[in-house]
């Protein structure tokens, strides 16, 4: 049943993108208004974000376990990690910073790069910023629920979209919350990196940033992706360099993709 639901919701997903009713937060922007209102502490203001959408979404899996039977596991877990996949329009985004990088246009370029991107070091090179950037951004809308489906079910997958939610909703108050849930599947991304990739020459983040709890998920991806795909000092220094950097990113999070179908395809044969 869960390779169902897998290839259901991946299906689906690359058909109709994000988008529709289960990709509408309205519904946890209103939930969050009202738990900032009771004024929590931290951590119980997210396990009630958190706890909530969940708790609801068992009741109405127990609800229709009751009508359809094993039906309801297949309709409930297809919603599920339909939901918990990433939302915007990633592909789209990533083009039209690539049309206006090959122009040279570079500062509409910088505009299209996420909030958290943009507030770095203005000091620091475009390429930089854009290959984190677009590199986390391709990383946390698919890898992370894909993990946490096969490795806690549905629930646990949606699980991690709301904490995501929760986090982008507060404007960061979450953040310690999100760097532990991404430590797990960034590892597990570079390690698809280092098979796919230089070995060699991305061995050593494994043995060392790899481990360091210190290291965040984009500096970590974005460093696999310059290690693996051999974009060197000299590369990233080219007039073009802006846009050889995030192609390598998007050819990175394509082929991990596959990779990831691919053995979870095997594994679920066997």
């Amino acid at each position: 049943m869960s390779y169902l639901i897998f290839i259901v919701a991946v299906g689906l997903f690359e058909l109709l993108g994000a988008g529709g009713p289960l990709h509408g937060d309205r519904w946890f922007h209103a939930l969050s208004r009202r738990v900032d209102a009771v004024e929590l502490d931290l951590w119980p203001s997210l396990i009630l974000r958190v706890g909530a959408p969940l708790l609801a979404g068992a009741t109405v899996f127990w609800i229709l376990e009751a009508f359809l039977g094993g039906l309801a596991e297949a309709l409930v877990g297809t919603a599920l990690l339909y939901f918990s996949l990433g939302r915007g329009d990633y592909p789209t985004e990533l083009q039209r910073f690539l049309a206006r990088a090959r122009v040279g246009d570079e500062e509409g370029a910088a505009m299209l790069l996420s909030e958290s991107s943009a507030d770095r070091d203005p000091g620091e090179a475009l390429e930089q910023r854009a290959l984190r950037d677009f590199a986390y951004r391709g990383f946390a809308r698919w890898f992370p629920p894909m993990l946490y489906f096969w490795l806690l079910g549905p629930f646990g997958a949606a699980a991690y979209r709301l904490v995501v939610l929760a986090d982008t909703d507060s404007e960061g108050r979450f953040d310690a919350a999100q760097r532990l849930l991404d430590w797990l599947p960034s590892r597990v991304l570079l390690l698809t990196f280092c098979v796919l990739g230089d070995f060699e020459r991305s061995k050593g983040l494994l043995a060392r940033e790899a481990l360091d709890t210190e290291v965040t998920a984009e500096t970590l991806l974005a460093q696999g992706v310059t290690r693996a795909w051999r974009l060197n000092d000299k590369e990233l220094d080219e007039p073009q360099s802006v846009v050889t950097a995030v192609e390598t990113a998007q050819k990175a999070m394509n082929r991990a993709t596959g990779v990831w179908v691919v053995v979870v395809s095997v594994i679920a044969l066997l």
